[in-house]
């Protein structure tokens, strides 16, 4: 149960008072809350160094205007760090005319840049940022990005768990913007997965992500030649491509399939792709932009091989192997850790990468089956004394909710004064909340969608957030 309020008569006065001035100005009060989008948590410091969990839904247009509208000031942070930092070298311009003619996958990632350019020619009109001033900060991963990954399942986990998946980015801190860890859950409405990746604001392409089948996409540096002709995919979009391509819900498809998708590609940067799909189902992509004509760019994949610690656990590194041998620049103990055959827990797996590194940012994931895995993350913040975020620990549920998001008490969709007796309930007699709710009139809504700041409790922390999200 979820503690109830110390002084319940207090909290009402307060909610009703909130809840009154909110309903009178006809909008929410704060900046936790825009169409379509909803800060879950988010701690920064002064200089922006911290994180930020958000989730957007809705179509690409609208998943990138709320993205916009409430991380707006950090997108143009990260835009013109970016600018200043390929400036040095007077190269923004050209990489400018570069991401202009390459490929971008699926075709609704054009309608998220237009939105974020709208939505920032409004809030931000003196910044003057493009589509391709976006474009140029999404595509970070081509310059470099070395990495440590590696998952299992079978013997090495214990029911309910079923694959677990850790990767590590072990890249550099080009600018300060990315001392600022976003973890976006994302909900479109055309059909495809819903997934979470792990990156900085603004960035809508993939360079650690995993997606509601528990398949882990990531990009490793391997063979880094650089093809920057009309007409190429940069590998931060091949991710982000395949991992919202299959649908199919026999996951032992999903690879084959994407593969094969990919092979119609040619790649800007050469790379080792992760697509860890769970239970053995996934494997890793190989691709270089000067593979032999008529040879496809994606011109290698590599699967579980029995040989490799009974074929039920991979690792992914920077440098090759066919799955058969551990690859020469591996550092972590992957190789003592599996040859210990016992059930391996959430927090080894992630223990056995953090560890043995200082990545700029961390993901595991506890896969039990489609939509219902754990998932943790964490940022390293570059303030000269070693530190990181806090561990982000989060259900897959709590990212996305039964609902439209959090504070819908009624499940209709959205947050409106339908909800505001159901919150105070909740808010002033938790238990009594709880026994209505198992009855009518809402059996199907999850009560504690009331926790809106999720902090698993629901007092007087959660009456500003509620208020935030009222809908206009």
């Amino acid at each position: 149960m979820k503690p109830q309020t110390d002084d319940p008569s207090c909290l009402m006065i307060v909610a009703c008072s909130f809840l009154a001035v909110a309903v009178t100005l006809g909008r929410g009060v704060g900046t936790a809350r825009a169409q379509n989008g909803l800060i879950l948590d988010q701690q920064l410091d002064a200089n922006n160094r911290g994180y930020t969990v958000l989730r957007v839904w809705g179509s690409h247009y609208e998943m990138g205007y709320a993205q916009a509208s409430l991380l707006g000031d950090y997108i143009v942070q990260g835009v013109n760090e970016t600018e200043a930092y390929l400036n040095q070298f007077g190269m923004y311009d050209t990489v400018r005319g570069i991401m202009a003619t390459a490929v971008w996958m699926p075709t609704g990632i054009e309608d998220e840049f237009g939105a974020v350019v709208d939505c920032l020619a409004t809030t931000h009109p003196q910044e003057n940022i493009d589509e391709l001033d976006l474009k140029v900060a999404c595509t970070a991963g081509e310059w470099l990005y070395g990495c440590r990954s590696h998952t299992c399942w079978g013997r090495y986990v214990a029911e309910p768990t079923r694959t677990l998946s850790t990767r590590r980015l072990d890249f550099q801190t080009l600018y300060a913007s990315m001392n600022h860890h976003v973890l976006c859950a994302r909900d479109p409405d055309d059909g495809s997965p819903r997934w979470v990746n792990m990156g900085w604001a603004g960035i809508v392409t993939v360079a650690t992500g995993v997606n509601e089948f528990g398949t882990v996409a990531s990009l490793h540096d391997y063979y880094c030649n650089t093809d920057f002709a009309a007409g190429r995919m940069p590998r931060m979009v091949a991710c982000r491509y395949a991992l919202t391509l299959a649908t199919d819900p026999d996951i032992s498809t999903h690879l084959g399939s994407v593969y094969a998708e990919l092979q119609n590609y040619e790649i800007m940067t050469g790379s080792f792709i992760n697509y860890y799909v769970p239970e053995g189902h996934g494997g890793v992509m190989t691709c270089n932009p000067y593979s032999a004509e008529p040879d496809p760019d994606f011109y290698h994949l590599r699967v579980p091989q029995e040989v490799w610690h009974h074929g039920e656990a991979m690792i992914t590194t920077n440098a090759w192997t066919d799955g058969t041998y551990t690859p020469m620049d591996e550092n972590f103990g992957a190789d003592a850790y599996y040859d210990d055959e016992t059930p391996k827990t959430l927090e080894s797996h992630w223990d056995l990468l953090a560890e043995a590194g200082d990545g700029l940012h961390q993901l595991s994931i506890a896969y039990r089956g489609r939509e219902d895995m754990t998932i943790w993350g964490d940022g390293r913040l570059d303030d000269g004394m070693g530190g990181r975020t806090p561990r982000l620990e989060y259900e897959w549920g709590a990212l996305f909710g039964t609902a439209s998001q959090l504070g819908d008490m009624n499940c209709d969709g959205d947050v409106t004064t339908n909800d505001i007796s159901h919150f105070v309930q909740a808010l002033i007699d938790w238990d009594g909340y709880v026994a209505d709710h198992d009855g009518d009139p809402y059996p199907t809504c999850d009560p504690w969608l009331a926790d809106i700041n999720d902090d698993d409790a629901v007092d007087g922390l959660d009456i500003q957030a509620f208020v935030d999200a009222l809908v206009p």
